[in-house]
């Protein structure tokens, strides 16, 4: 019926006894699954009504208003368009973090990480640019993971826009790539604000955010970390975060390795 704090009492070590303990874990585990879910649904909620909140605000604004000049009015119309796209940014991080959770999506397609690293700065440039931030770069030959292309790029440019985004002008975002006989190693750190200590062991939670308000200037939906998270569980590797003794953050991806191609 739904009640997850019955337990059955147990005793002994018959198999009627070991039934009822492991039915009592059931429990527990239904427990604690449903709490995630209602706590899901209930920040998702709340990050989905924040912009629409303000999209509502700002239309009826135009609405009721008889004299409102035309350089006033694009500015509305401006920051009604900018939230209808934080409002679409975080569809698709909930999406993605949907599909992952179910398995869809992910292949097991040869990748070249070097490559796919190198694309990936490309594109985030303009941002590094604009935040006075350079980047560089320290990629190895031959890292290649088996996985979904898609996945890696996310994993890839999460991590390096939030170094650029949480970073100071003049800072900087580094990132390595190498790889031994088993694993490919993706490191990217920053000189950004860092992380303090109370907020590592949240940091993959999903809404999860540092600094609230920041993260909101910054256009964060405290979902990224968390889709970086999942993304590389999928592959089989592991993540983590350290803080870097000269400020800033360090992220360490591990993934496993291809074997290497043998000449014919």
């Amino acid at each position: 019926e739904g009640d997850y704090e019955y337990q059955i009492k147990t005793g002994g070590s018959d198999e009627l006894s070991e039934l009822g303990r492991e039915f009592n874990n059931l429990t527990q585990r239904l427990k604690n699954t449903e709490e995630l879910r209602r706590r899901f649904v209930s920040d998702a909620s709340h990050e989905l009504k924040t912009p629409l909140a303000s999209i509502r605000l700002l239309s009826d604004s135009i609405v009721n208003s008889d004299n409102m000049d035309g350089e006033t009015m694009r500015e509305f119309v401006t920051d009604i368009g900018n939230e209808a796209e934080r409002l679409s940014r975080t569809t698709e991080k909930l999406l993605s973090l949907s599909k992952m959770d179910s398995g869809i999506g992910l292949s097991s397609d040869r990748l070249d990480l070097k490559h796919i690293t190198e694309k990936t700065m490309h594109l985030l440039s303009p941002l590094a640019k604009e935040y006075h931030v350079n980047i560089s770069t320290e990629l190895e030959r031959g890292c290649c993971i088996l996985g979904s292309e898609d996945l890696v790029y996310r994993i890839i440019f999460n991590l390096a826009e939030n170094g650029i985004k949480y970073n100071m002008p003049g800072g900087f975002v580094r990132i390595k790539l190498f790889r031994d006989s088993e694993n490919v190693s993706l490191i990217v750190e920053d000189s950004g604000i860092g992380i303090p200590d109370e907020d590592l062991p949240h940091i993959f939670s999903r809404f999860y955010r540092v600094d609230k308000a920041r993260s909101r200037d910054a256009g964060g939906s405290g979902l990224g970390l968390s889709i970086v998270y999942d993304a590389v569980r999928l592959h089989g590797g592991s993540v983590n975060v350290e803080k870097r003794e000269s400020g800033g953050s360090r992220f360490v991806v591990i993934f496993p390795a291809c074997p290497e191609e043998k000449p014919e």
